[in-house]
């Protein structure tokens, strides 16, 4: 009796942070070893969800092997898992299931290891047209063909598993490929998680050639576009770069990756959409000051955190003055900021009271703050009375009255 050993909850911190995950090198095809003997090792990585254009579930469709030169996986990624309701509900595969389905199999290894989750959901998808569906059980990672098109139709095109990518844009002699996006539905059928993870990936070299790109553009991935497919076997991303530039809008992004058998190039398309930008304080200002333009400088807020009560334009910020401390860093509310402070309370003003032609001045105790045409409250002097002026300048107030009228 063969002897099973399954593995599981295996770490895959070094695949999170972007490192190439430590598995088993392939053997060049000329030197593969197609026997199998006691000490023959398979791994395979579940697919949390996979969506398939046939009733019927075959191994390929939620497996991945991690090497993908093991002795008869073309002939056991075709081994039928069961049937997947047409009616668009979810079939649950555990790994238990799938286990058995891969002893049952001829020249099955002694030992099996598992990584990923411990179970796979597959809903069936009809497809229009079934021939120009990408093939997700044969294991090409190179897979993909150009047409005359747009850069951006390229990369949506879906082409089938086997045909040859060009760097000059022609297809293979004899191929005669439509200059179109195909109509039909196709959906990548990648595990969520390891989609999420490649996506980490591109943002981490993104980083790499612009540091503030992330930081000036929010990033939109389609991790169900049928270019994506072809990352199933990368073990990291070497180079991300955008075809035409970067620009809000749809672009298209050249992905260079690391796979099991070379290097894998994928056209993808990705959105971008700029961050509207906030006048933060270059350090930590307290309440009562003044701001300078060198105090204020610009930055990228995410859409999702923007508030619209924050400042957008430094020079209305120039001259004014803080009414609570301001952080460095960190957008600056328009409630934090006003006109400077001509009078403090307790400061002695000079009463201006103006009554048509007739001016009296006097003086008094301011009992508040007050900027330039703001109202205050004045207590005079001589004698001790409350009134209530206008700030007109730094140390006096002015107070209109009635002219008098003649009947």
């Amino acid at each position: 009796m063969l002897s099973l050993a399954l593995v599981a909850g295996v770490s895959d911190a070094c695949a999170q942070s972007g490192a190439f995950v430590p598995v088993r090198k392939s053997r060049p095809a000329a030197t593969s070893n197609t026997s199998i003997d006691a000490a023959t090792n398979w791994t395979f990585r579940m697919k949390s969800e996979s969506v398939v254009n046939s009733p019927i579930v075959r191994l390929g469709d939620v497996v991945v092997p991690l090497d993908p030169n093991i002795p008869g996986w073309p002939r056991m990624s075709r081994s039928a898992v069961g049937l997947v309701p047409v009616s668009g509900k979810a079939m649950r595969v555990d790994r238990q299931r799938l286990t058995e389905v891969i002893l049952n199999a001829e020249a099955t290894p002694r030992r099996l290891y598992w990584i990923g989750p411990d179970a796979t959901e597959v809903t069936y998808v009809a497809v229009a047209n079934p021939a120009a569906s990408v093939a997700t059980t044969s294991g090409v990672a190179n897979s993909g063909a150009t047409n005359s098109g747009s850069a951006i139709q390229q990369a949506n095109y879906n082409q089938p598993a086997n045909a040859v990518q060009h760097a000059n844009g022609q297809s293979p002699a004899g191929q005669q490929v439509a200059n179109r996006i195909d109509p039909s539905p196709q959906r990548a059928n990648l595990d969520p998680q390891f989609a999420d993870r490649l996506i980490r990936w591109i943002e981490l070299a993104l980083l790499r050639e612009d540091a503030s790109l992330l930081e000036r553009y929010k990033l939109s991935i389609d991790r169900h576009q049928p270019a994506i497919q072809q990352l199933e076997l990368a073990r990291g991303i070497q180079a991300a770069n955008f075809v035409n530039g970067v620009k809000s809008g749809p672009s298209v992004l050249r992905v260079v990756s690391q796979g099991l058998e070379g290097n894998i190039q994928t056209d993808l398309i990705v959105s971008l959409e700029k961050n509207p930008v906030a006048i933060v304080p270059i350090k930590s200002i307290r309440s009562g000051n003044r701001l300078g333009r060198a105090d204020l400088t610009e930055r990228p807020i995410p859409i999702d955190e923007w508030d619209d009560s924050y400042c957008t334009d430094p020079i209305e910020l120039v001259g004014m003055e803080t009414r609570s401390n301001l952080r460095g860093n960190e957008p600056i509310l328009r409630s934090q900021i006003g006109k400077p402070t001509l009078i403090r309370r307790g400061d002695l003003v000079e009463v201006r009271v103006i009554n048509g032609s007739i001016s009296v001045t006097t003086n008094a105790k301011s009992l508040g703050d007050g900027a330039e045409s703001e109202l205050v409250e004045i207590e005079t002097l001589e004698p001790r009375k409350r009134l209530v002026a206008r700030v007109v300048n730094s140390g006096e107030v002015e107070i209109v009255t009635r002219a008098p009228q003649a009947r």
